[in-house]
């Protein structure tokens, strides 16, 4: 009977630093980590920067970068006002400033931002001719911002610039 709590000692002793290597994330500064526990999204503010701890088998961490990033939209066929159809892409740079809410309501933040930026660059476009937006890609790429930005903050993404 002593022999065997020895051993189980032992064997805990043994597999206890191999353990907490798997419970320990680092987590960068440019980075936040969200933590679901048994599919629920725990309370509190995400973790990070730093060294956090979580339980392998019940927890799922999510590392989610903060820094300001760039989407390029492929080259779509858009009407404008006149029907004329010219091809334009469109580049979006959006930042993430509510990691949980991001991280929960979204599966594949780029697709979702790319479609949204597309549409919005449909909808905008389809309002004026073509010459008007030759001559006023600022002010229409800002209206582009403005329309991303509003579906976007539902997801917790702020949208810094939108240009075509």
């Amino acid at each position: 009977e002593w022999l065997l709590m020895v051993a189980v000692l032992a064997l805990v002793l043994l597999f206890l630093p191999l353990s907490i290597w798997f419970c320990v994330k680092v987590v960068r500064e440019h980075e936040r980590a969200v933590i679901f526990r048994l599919g629920h999204l725990l309370r509190g503010k995400p973790r990070g920067p730093g060294l956090i701890f979580h339980l392998p088998l019940l927890d799922v961490c999510h590392k989610v970068d903060i820094r300001l990033k760039m989407l390029k939209v492929p080259p779509h066929m858009v009407v404008t006002k006149d029907l004329v159809r010219p091809e334009l892409s469109a580049v979006c740079y959006y930042q993430i400033e509510n990691v949980a809410l991001c991280s929960a309501a979204l599966s594949n933040l780029s697709t979702v931002l790319q479609n949204v930026v597309q549409a919005a660059v449909r909808d905008v476009l389809a309002q004026h001719t073509f010459n008007h937006i030759l001559l006023h890609r600022r002010r229409i790429g800002e209206q582009i911002q403005a329309t991303v930005d509003s579906a976007a903050c539902r997801w917790g993404i702020r949208v810094e610039r939108a240009d075509m």
